[in-house]
């Protein structure tokens, strides 16, 4: 099995979102209403983050959007929302963490509930910074 990342120019989102890339809309739901699919689909569309296929063998296997966060002290490349269902994010975590240093960064940041913080890091050494907490006013 080969995995590759391809990076969608802005001109393609809607291209890509036909193609699967609508997935994303359920990761989004994960945020507690943050941002829905349709504002991401419109942040991607005008290059505000990056969109990436998730290839196995040639076959679209999942999506992820990212972006890169220039910190004080650190550049950072955060994985904002993900889909791919069946372990496919796992597998091109060494692909992404390439991307990542070619980009200038010295880390990796990610978004997740507690289920998938649990999840990652049983499979990769993922250190937890902070947690995000809201109250409705």
């Amino acid at each position: 099995m080969t995995y590759q990342l391809h990076i969608v120019p802005p001109a393609f989102v809607d291209r890509a979102w036909k193609d699967g890339a609508h997935q994303l809309a359920k990761a989004c739901a994960t945020s507690g209403g943050e941002i829905t699919g349709e504002q991401l689909k419109l942040l991607l569309s005008r290059g505000e983050r990056c969109l990436m296929r998730i290839d196995r063998d040639g076959q679209a296997v999942g999506w992820a959007v990212t972006r890169i966060d220039q910190l004080p002290n650190v550049r950072a490349l955060h994985v904002c929302e993900l889909y791919a269902p069946g372990g496919h994010w796992i597998a091109c975590f060494d692909l992404l963490a390439d991307m990542a240093r070619a980009n200038g960064c010295s880390e990796m940041r990610c978004s997740a509930g507690p289920a998938q913080a649990r999840l990652y890091q049983r499979h990769l050494p993922w250190q937890p910074l902070y947690t995000t907490m809201r109250i409705e006013i």
